[in-house]
């Protein structure tokens, strides 16, 4: 399990009703909360964590997080050490997987924890059986007083441009995706993994740091890549490493972690840097090692490359089956407007591979209704307009089209709306504008009858090709 929330990865606070004695954002930070004797604000007593005025009204506070890394939460830390005489009653945590913060308003909260009592001046740690992915959490106490830490951790479900971005290679060890450190030749200041954050580095002890080196040999680093796949290039990021950075790296790689192979031999890295390390040739792995002559500190490590599909399938069906509903249904959305279809697709998960997924899309296509595709229809701009960035994508033949041939377009759209009563649908990935004018052309004297077969089937052929972009799984074979 991987920490989800600390401000190390990224977690911050994004609102709470109250923090008038002790700041919120303190929840997240990643060390143990202290004790300050005599130490008070303009505002009363110093603490070590978020600490609510008195309530004197009914209501209880709460506070609203981002996690750094979202994921499925396993479980939960609610520490309120330093807190005696103020501290809350009791707790409640919501979940809600919206990710984007402009929907947080009108997000569905689900419980993760019940009311619970809590205890102070102690650490309490609660196991969470739920399985969905993710993003924010509402920390809820009742009915006032001051929590310490927060602490969460579980396992990391990236989103699509994490696993398949457009264009470019990814970090393939980012504890985003799962990377973590696997062992290592000294722990002694500082872990490895601190090296896979996908926040930028704070300071000296934000990175993985060795003794010094008194006799022959050198240090390192194992790492399971949480998408193995064909590694470019990789960055080694010195930067606060001063006056302790190590004076070479070497590289080397394995797809199982049991036989390494050497792709970079003792490569020059810079102190406070970050330092781009090339392979001669790509080469393919699953684990890396990264030696460190002869000692001393490294703040990040990026490995940047193209990951196998397999891996990258498998983390977008993950994420696809841990949604919650409301998500789902923007996903499946996405792919197809119909809601029949949306709900049914929904309703359908867990899908156990790609394959049952294409097969349930394809069997409740074969289920709806005349009504239900011209739902479908109706989520679809017409030909040429531009402003919806997953249609933009596929008529991107019209881009840099005649204006003269996009007036036709516009025309010829506006008559086949007049004659059949829905938006000319056409499957446009790959398809110049003058080949869409020419297919629209040739549709415009049907009869409806055949014009709703005929969308229908461009439908289904978007859809599948959508859903596999979207799960980052290819061409249909």
């Amino acid at each position: 399990m991987k920490d989800l929330i600390s401000e190390a990865v990224g977690g911050r606070v994004v609102a709470c009703n109250d923090e008038f004695f002790a700041e919120a954002h303190n929840l997240l930070q990643v060390s143990d909360p202290v004790w300050k004797e005599g130490a008070y604000t303009d505002r009363g007593k110093w603490m070590d964590g978020w600490e609510t005025r008195r309530r004197r009204e009914p209501g209880h506070d709460w506070c609203v997080v981002a996690l750094g890394i979202p994921g499925v939460v396993r479980t939960v830390t609610v520490d309120t050490s330093h807190f005696t005489g103020n501290y809350p009653e009791s707790f409640s945590l919501e979940a809600c997987g919206t990710g984007d913060e402009d929907r947080l308003a009108s997000a569905t909260w689900e419980e993760l924890i019940p009311t619970t009592a809590l205890a102070g001046d102690s650490v309490a740690t609660f196991d969470v059986l739920d399985s969905h992915r993710v993003t924010h959490l509402r920390l809820n106490i009742y009915p006032d007083g001051g929590v310490a830490r927060l602490r969460v951790e579980g396992d990391p479900i990236p989103m699509m441009s994490q696993v398949c971005p457009d264009g470019g290679g990814t970090d393939l060890a980012s504890s985003l995706v799962g990377g973590e450190a696997t062992d290592a030749s000294d722990f002694h200041y500082s872990p490895p993994s601190n090296m896979l954050r996908p926040t930028e580095p704070a300071g000296m002890w934000d990175g993985w740091e060795t003794k010094r080196r008194r006799g022959p040999g050198h240090d390192w680093a194992t790492f399971r890549l949480g998408l193995p796949g064909v590694i470019e290039s990789v960055e080694v990021d010195t930067r606060f490493f001063r006056g302790n950075s190590p004076g070479w790296v070497s590289i080397h790689l394995s797809d199982d972690g049991s036989t390494w192979n050497e792709v970079v031999t003792r490569a020059e890295v810079k102190p406070d840097a970050v330092n781009p390390v090339h392979l001669e040739h790509p080469r393919h792995g699953g684990h890396l090692r990264l030696d460190i002559h002869p000692d001393g500190g490294v703040a990040r490590l990026r490995v940047r490359g193209r990951p196998d599909g397999e891996g990258a399938g498998r983390l977008r069906l993950l994420y696809l089956n841990s949604l919650f509903d409301e998500e789902a249904r923007r996903f499946f959305a996405t792919a197809c407007a119909s809601r029949a279809w949306v709900d049914e697709m929904t309703t359908g998960r867990p899908y156990p591979d790609v394959e049952s997924l294409f097969t349930k899309a394809s069997t409740v296509f074969e289920t709806l209704s005349e009504a239900d595709w011209m739902d479908a229809f109706a989520g679809h701009p017409r030909i040429g307009e531009r402003g919806d960035r997953v249609a933009d994508r596929e008529q991107s033949g019209t881009a840099g089209a005649d204006e003269s041939v996009l007036a036709e377009l516009s025309k010829v759209n506006l008559a086949y709306e007049r004659a059949h009563g829905f938006t000319y649908i056409v499957f446009a990935t790959g398809k110049t504008a003058e080949e869409m004018l020419s297919d629209a052309r040739s549709r415009l004297g049907n009869e409806t009858e055949e014009e709703i077969a005929n969308a229908a089937r461009e439908q289904r052929a978007i859809t599948e090709t959508r859903l596999r972009r979207m799960l980052c799984v290819g061409e249909a074979p």
